[in-house]
């Protein structure tokens, strides 16, 4: 292996048969890159040279001129970045994601511009629902400014982009009735599940990735450690929930609480017990739905309800505020305490007289 002649900027490593080279970059820090197209040290040092124009070219109008890296080339280095940042489910639905965009965008990044981002857009938004294309286009954003932070990119073309209109988020639950009569309906394989996620309000895939050892039996508390934030949380068992854990097999404490159950098994015959009892619009996903309104409408405040369902924002627990009888009423009733001794007394007599009529 020849050694590394300091003056020229490239060597080779004995744990790489790459070339590599150092050098300033526009903004004078010192990096350094492999060369994966040079096979001789002439190349190299060419390579390096037209590294070092581009710097300079940079450093002198300010701005960073796009690498000619890939579409390609760059989702797999955004896929090797996202793996230990994401859950295992999620980083299995992100490779379905960018294989969609890659077929979709061209070859080059560089030549991925924001006409490019719209028109995947209207086109996508042609065949697949609006929160498919946010999923998708997310995913995108995300993967087009870390381009820009790994000097790959000058710009991300995706920022601002405009998206479909969204529809309002779906809170469509279960009577009592309804979900009595699902659970006699399901197979017996299914009613457990069920259950558990109409008496907690956990997602699918928290249910499914619970052990034993995540079940506190004595202080009546779960430990759900797979959930979509990424964050450990502990959730208060119900009796309800305690009848339907003493109802299953007891395992190991390795062994996941709800063995053998499928995922994709539980969502569509779920779907289909619904179906069946002629139940429009519910899916396991319901369930979640049907503890969440449950709660409220029996008078738990709406951040409890948030800290239950393990929700990001307390935004995202404002579609349940409507089913609680008294919470626009007890609201506006706090502005009496305030209000007391400050109207004239004609006002008040209005007032009483509109109450008591």
């Amino acid at each position: 292996m020849p050694k590394a002649r300091k003056w020229d900027g490239v060597y080779q490593r004995p744990d790489s048969p790459f070339w590599w080279c150092s050098y300033s970059d526009a903004s004078g820090k010192r990096a350094r890159r492999k060369l994966a197209g040079a096979h001789t040290r002439t190349q190299a040092v060419k390579m390096l040279d037209a590294i070092r124009v581009q710097e300079e070219k940079a450093r002198t109008l300010g701005v960073r001129p796009a690498t000619e890296i890939t579409t390609e080339a760059l989702f797999e280095r955004y896929k090797r970045h996202q793996r230990a940042r994401i859950r295992s489910t999620t980083f299995d639905r992100l490779g379905g994601i960018l294989g969609t965009l890659k077929a979709h965008l061209p070859a080059q990044a560089k030549a991925i511009t924001k006409r490019t981002v719209a028109e995947y857009i209207e086109t996508r938004a042609e065949t697949v629902k609006p929160g498919t294309v946010a999923k998708e286009m997310s995913v995108l954003k995300h993967c087009l400014k870390l381009a820009v932070e790994w000097g790959e990119l000058n710009q991300n073309p995706a920022a601002g982009a405009r998206l479909p209109q969204l529809p309002p988020g779906k809170t469509r639950y279960l009577t009592p009735g309804e979900l009595k009569a699902a659970l006699e309906s399901a197979p017996e394989w299914m009613r457990a599940p069920m259950a558990f996620a109409a008496c907690t309000g956990v997602r699918r895939g928290e249910m499914l990735s619970l052990r034993w050892m995540d079940v506190d039996v004595e202080n009546r508390r779960l430990y759900l450690r797979e959930t979509k934030n990424g964050a450990l949380r502990i959730l208060p068992l119900s009796v309800a929930a305690l009848q339907v854990l003493g109802s299953l097999p007891q395992g190991a404490a390795g062994n996941p609480v709800f063995a053998g159950v499928d995922a994709a098994n539980l969502s569509v015959y779920t779907k289909r017990v619904f179906a069946r009892l002629g139940i429009p619009d519910a899916s396991f996903h319901t369930l979640r739905h049907t503890a969440a309104s449950w709660l409220v409408q029996q008078g738990v405040d709406l951040y409890a309800v948030g800290q239950i369902l393990g929700h990001k924002t307390p935004r995202m627990t404002q579609r349940y505020a409507h089913l609680s009888p008294d919470y626009m009423a007890g609201a506006v009733g706090k502005l009496d305490g305030i209000m007391s001794g400050m109207l004239p007394a004609s006002c008040g007599s209005t007032v009483e007289g509109t109450v008591q009529g």
